[in-house]
């Protein structure tokens, strides 16, 4: 009888120890939902930019994009960035992917004087407001004869144009969230704020690419990754691999979406999730060992500021 009561009461313990780590990743969640960022707000910013550009340049079209429409997007707010596409005529292509963007940005800095600052970034120009940042990216409709779909836009680094297709990579990733019941988006975001947390070594559809790929459209959560802990676990023991590998562009543009990370940055990155892996492998182990203290230290140290204290 005594041995059975004991039984009894390390199963409790147990229990005890799950719930608290349960309690603490339905904090982790609620921490990353982004709140103060209003649909009339975004749209409304999102006609005055694309005004802007078009009071100077030849606009065609515009969307919104990235993580926002994701729904992948973490806060806080004023480190919350909006994407922004912006379709021009083809007429400006043949100046190239650097002068474009100088175009476009002399054409915001019309409007846009008092504004803190507009920087290039990349593929966009970073424009940033005291609430939020609206990330503009010039590009160009695929001519109707291509092969592939999509649309143009700059890569100011090569001085290149890169293939992509954003409105496809929002029903991917509607489609992916559907597969796993509602839980891949929330927990793409763990991952962002490990990313943010580490120095953002990976770029952000990088990350939800890589993602999609380690966890697959259809993988429902099984073979013991039900959990947040073991899903964040599970995509840093993978990745420490995958990084090292081409991903092509899930859009099916040929493209390869990890081609920016080489040489000194993709051993960084890879280090920097090799780090998370051995903290969530520390974590689980403090977890059984009913060492609250060392399993929230390890979380903590992953995901920072955004873990609960």
């Amino acid at each position: 009888m005594a041995e059975r009561r004991a039984r009894c009461d390390v199963s409790a313990t147990i229990a005890l120890n799950v719930l608290t780590r349960v309690q603490a990743f339905e904090e982790l969640r609620r921490k990353l939902e982004l709140t103060g960022l209003q649909e009339k707000t975004v749209a409304t910013r999102q006609n005055n930019v694309r005004d802007s550009v078009a009071g100077q340049l030849s606009v065609v079209g515009d969307f919104l994009t990235g993580s926002y429409r994701r729904h992948t997007l973490i806060g806080p707010l004023k480190q919350a960035d909006v994407d922004l596409i912006v379709v021009l005529d083809r007429k400006y292509k043949d100046r190239g992917p650097r002068a474009v963007l100088e175009l476009v940005k002399q054409a915001l800095l019309v409007e846009y004087t008092r504004t803190p600052a507009i920087s290039r970034n990349g593929q966009a120009l970073t424009i940033t407001f005291s609430d939020f940042v609206v990330d503009v990216v010039p590009a160009f409709a695929r001519p109707w004869w291509s092969w592939e779909p999509g649309w143009e836009i700059c890569d100011s680094g090569r001085d290149r144009w890169i293939t992509t297709n954003p409105k496809k990579h929002a029903e991917l990733s509607a489609a992916a969230n559907k597969a796993h019941s509602g839980e891949l988006v929330p927990r793409i975001k763990q991952l962002k704020a490990w990313n943010r947390t580490a120095g953002s070594p990976l770029r952000s559809f990088h990350l939800e690419a890589l993602a999609w790929s380690i966890f697959g459209t259809s993988w429902l959560w099984k073979n013991g990754q039900s959990s947040d802990w073991a899903s964040a676990r599970y995509f840093f023991e993978k990745a420490q691999g995958e990084l090292r590998s081409q991903l092509h562009d899930p859009a099916g543009t040929g493209s390869d979406v990890a081609a920016y990370l080489h040489g000194s940055a993709l051993d960084s990155a890879v280090s920097k999730v090799t780090t998370a892996y051995k903290r969530c492998v520390r974590a689980e182990t403090c977890a059984k060992d009913e060492n609250l203290a060392g399993m929230h230290k390890a979380y903590g140290q992953v995901f920072g500021d955004y873990y609960p204290d």
